[in-house]
């Protein structure tokens, strides 16, 4: 066991993955400290804010006119042609205050008994050979710098996460493994209902997608992500210029956010001694849409499990914490394989065929649920629209197992 140490668990990072699994642990009855290097919990919002379906979401969290800028009743998707497919699916979800939701997140973990300290920031882990004991944080504010010791390290610092690499559960993010995305939060805009859109094609989103994201009567998040290696030079502002131009001339600009968005394949493993990774940081978010709440707060649940176990067996090595992604790959982790071969096969097509292949997709029966799209189902629907898909995922797959073994 860990000397010297005032906390059984540090989590690193504050938004959904990390204050979730905090949570969850402090309930547990054990002592957590939750870091998080800005300020401000959940603030500056970088995220287009589309989650559900409520009842996912309210496992979690208890839900209130506050937090819910809009339902989702449905989707519209335009291809590069210009086609229109509309489905009309109550339910299937909202667009979330996300600042308000991290912070209530936040507060869950204290209100459980997680001391949370903003503006401190984790710049490394402390180890003994290959077991994490802890991490290295400094104040922003002070400059000044400390350790932090404890049993289980929780890596959830998100799309920029550094720890999950220092842990060496992973390398580097390829510039084809994520989206360059910009967003415009848009006042005056025509909105079709409380419909979320997804426009296809070069001309707006190469290699990604671009999405109008209601928040109310006249307001919509608007924005674009993009393959940077499919961007001919341009960036994902630049794309998004071009899609207001399109589709809100006459609105107004009222908060610019750019970020990036993970789209890569799940970690070989999420564990190793000491450590744990959860959320965006560990790649759990959909690689094929990008979105990622409801996952990260499902994964936060798995490994506070693990590690509450751990724990109580006095022992949290790597093999004491493997249940955790044994667990994710048989639930989630399985969905997002197949979104994975998915989306690197459907953005990667040029203009012409994403237009027939969403049309045909459009007519698949059961290729949707309460949920949305079924990933298993668009695999089998895209090899049956074109056999020679067959070979292209047979290469990916074969092609990403031995990066992912190699992280």
């Amino acid at each position: 066991m860990t000397a010297n140490r005032r906390f059984d668990v540090i989590v690193i990072g504050a938004g959904p993955a990390g204050s979730r699994t905090a949570a969850q642990i402090a309930r547990g009855g054990r002592r957590v400290l939750l870091l998080e290097k800005r300020p401000r919990v959940g603030y500056p919002v970088r995220c287009a804010e589309a989650v559900g379906p409520r009842e996912d979401v309210e496992r979690y969290l208890p839900l209130d006119d506050l937090l819910v800028s809009s339902p989702i009743n449905g989707f519209l998707i335009v291809s590069p042609d210009g086609t229109r497919f509309q489905r009309e699916m109550p339910g299937i979800g909202f667009v979330v205050d996300r600042e308000l939701f991290d912070r209530r997140l936040a507060e869950a973990a204290v209100s459980a008994g997680a001391e949370l300290r903003t503006g401190h920031q984790a710049t490394g882990l402390i180890r003994e050979g290959f077991r994490v004991l802890g991490a290295r944080v400094k104040d922003l504010a002070t400059g000044s710098e400390y350790d932090e010791r404890a049993e289980v390290t929780v890596g959830a610092d998100g799309v920029e996460s550094l720890s999950p690499r220092w842990a060496g559960l992973k390398k580097s993010i390829r510039p084809d493994e994520i989206f360059a995305c910009a967003e415009e939060l848009i006042e005056g805009i025509d909105l079709a209902g409380a419909f979320i859109e997804f426009h296809l094609g070069r001309s707006f989103a190469p290699g990604g997608y671009a999405w109008v994201f209601p928040k109310g009567t006249g307001r919509a998040n608007v924005g674009v992500g993009i393959n940077p290696l499919q961007a001919d030079g341009k960036t994902a502002v630049d794309y998004l210029n071009a899609f207001l131009a399109s589709r809100a001339p006459g609105g107004t600009r009222t908060r610019l956010v750019i970020g990036g968005c993970s789209v890569a394949r799940g970690l070989g493993a999420l564990a190793a001694d000491g450590f744990v990774a959860v959320g965006e940081a560990a790649n759990q978010n959909n690689p094929f849409s990008g979105g990622g709440i409801v996952n990260a707060l499902e994964a936060a649940d798995m490994a506070a499990s693990a590690i509450l176990s751990a724990l109580g067996r006095g022992s949290a090595s790597a093999n004491d914490l493997a249940a955790y992604t044994r667990e994710w790959r048989r639930t989630v982790g399985k969905s997002n394989e197949a979104f994975y071969h998915a989306a690197r096969i459907f953005y990667a097509l040029p203009d012409e065929e994403m237009s027939r292949m969403a049309r045909e997709l459009s007519r698949v029966p059961g290729l949707f649920d309460e949920k949305g799209v079924k990933p298993i189902a668009m695999v089998r629907a895209l090899v049956a629209a074109r056999p020679r898909f067959l070979v292209q995922f047979a290469g990916n797959w074969l092609g990403g197992k031995t990066r992912r073994r190699d992280r």
